[in-house]
């Protein structure tokens, strides 16, 4: 999409596009895409290495047939969410950060973007970015330039050349990634299950730390959770409210469980070995190789695109390409301190991941409840094509209360619930307190004439 600062014409005159990409705009008719083009951009974030080694962990605390139910269920989860949270993107044209203005206000709509996205996508960034020189490294151990964290500052500048172009850079690159990767790891699952006892073998294999299913749920579902609540930012781009949706529940629900089982699986067959040196040694080298750049830069990408989308909405009067730029090379640096702290050890990503889990899904389950619950049933909006109103002279709340206190609460459940009953998914409880809650508030509100409202923003001609 470029940067240019023109869009289609509309009622004759040029739409402007004031920072890129159209970050507070509605995306215009000519630039939409259709459910292939937008499958293939989500299956270019799945092809990653994170996800084969999320994978690897369920190893540690279940069996391959808890591997494979865990697999499936938490995608599926995964899969209704953003279907929801992604038609409010198709049907509006605008992204997670635009939209969240109607649930929590201007402000409020500042902070959770900056949560989502603004940090949180931008320290996916950083994350991925130290993963692409741990993989590096096992392939060329002995490689200056494959060092952790020498790899880890040339390949940070590297991906961030395609998220600088936009989503048509995101979409170009997922068409050369999707297809191998896709291919190269189902073929090392079954070359290791053929070199290593075959079936029999791989479903007699235990964990060394046995957990339940519930607790294999919960990581799957906080693996992606972040994805899932900014599926808008990609399916506003949606020819049809159905295309980027339905892209994601498709490559959700039938491509994740292929990455999370082969990951499972091949750590059950190698117990304790680097998955990416395990592939190595079975003479697989060079798909390692292939994978592991085009792998990374596929999905790493969307981080820093993501982020930049929140920061625009965060502060005014600054392109999206210059904010790609500027935490391209924070993320870069914070991923070499990540190599030097850290070196191989994925303690940092799961922890990471585990923080992920706590604060972002409430985000999600207000924007559900507002859109699908609140909007249509406490506010009589029923067509989904007009229960939200953006452009100029739009008026906002500053801050919608019940919109902050549901995440907030939400937030405080998720995280405290798990570390008294082990066995409560944090991120399920998290989305469903943000859901319930805002509605109730928002019941409460409409009923006694409380505003839910505190101050006002009024949207001028650039979105801001």
């Amino acid at each position: 999409m470029g940067e240019d600062e023109k869009g289609a014409p509309r009622n004759g005159q040029e739409v402007k596009d004031y920072y890129g990409d159209y970050a507070t705009l509605r995306v215009p008719e000519h630039e939409k895409r259709t459910f292939l083009n937008q499958l293939m951009v989500f299956l270019g974030v799945l092809a990653v290495w994170a996800a084969v080694f999320g994978g690897a962990s369920m190893a540690n605390y279940l069996d391959a047939r808890g591997i494979l139910i865990a697999s499936i269920l938490g995608s599926i989860a995964l899969g209704v969410i953003a279907f929801l949270t992604g038609l409010i993107g198709s049907y509006n044209g605008v992204s997670t950060y635009v939209i969240l203005r109607h649930s929590m206000g201007r402000f409020g709509s500042i902070a959770a973007g900056i949560v989502i996205s603004g940090i949180s996508a931008a320290l996916w960034f950083a994350f991925e970015t130290w993963l692409f020189g741990v993989i590096l490294n096992g392939v060329f151990p002995e490689s200056f330039l494959a060092r952790v964290e020498v790899a880890a500052a040339w390949g940070g500048i590297l991906m961030m050349t395609t998220a600088l172009i936009g989503y048509r850079g995101l979409a170009a690159l997922s068409y050369l990634i999707v297809p191998a990767w896709f291919l190269i790891i189902p073929l090392a699952l079954a070359a290791s299950i053929s070199l290593k006892g075959g079936w029999d073998r791989l479903f007699a294999a235990t964990p060394p730390e046995p957990a339940g299913l519930a607790a294999g749920i919960t990581f799957v579902i906080g693996l992606y959770i972040v994805g899932a609540t900014i599926a808008p930012d990609i399916t506003r781009f949606s020819r049809r409210p159905i295309d980027g949706p339905l892209a994601w529940f498709v490559h959700v629900v039938f491509f994740m469980p292929i990455i999370l089982i082969a990951g499972g699986w091949l750590q059950l067959l190698a117990p304790g070995s680097n998955l990416a040196a395990e592939m190595t040694a079975m003479g697989m080298g060079l798909a390692v190789l292939v994978t592991g750049i085009l792998g990374q830069w596929s999905t790493n990408d969307n981080n820093l695109y993501s982020a930049s989308l929140a920061w625009v909405n965060a502060v005014p009067k600054v392109k999206r390409w210059v904010w790609v730029a500027v935490l391209g090379v924070a993320g870069t640096i914070v991923a070499v301190a990540i190599a030097l702290g850290y070196g191989i050890s994925l303690e940092a990503l799961f922890a990471f991941g585990t923080l992920l889990g706590t604060f972002i899904p409430p985000i999600a389950g207000v924007m559900i409840a507002d859109y699908y619950i609140v909007q249509p049933l406490l506010l009589g909006r029923r067509d989904p094509r007009t229960r939200y109103s953006f452009g100029p002279g739009t008026v906002y709340g500053a801050i919608r209360w019940p919109g902050i206190l549901g995440w907030a609460v939400g937030s405080a459940l998720a995280y405290w619930l798990p570390q008294q009953y082990a066995q409560i998914p944090g991120a399920v409880v998290g989305l469903f307190t943000g859901l319930i809650l805002h509605t109730l508030l928002m019941a409460l509100s409409v009923k006694a004439r409380i505003p839910y409202d505190v101050g006002k923003w009024v949207e001028t001609e650039t979105g801001w």
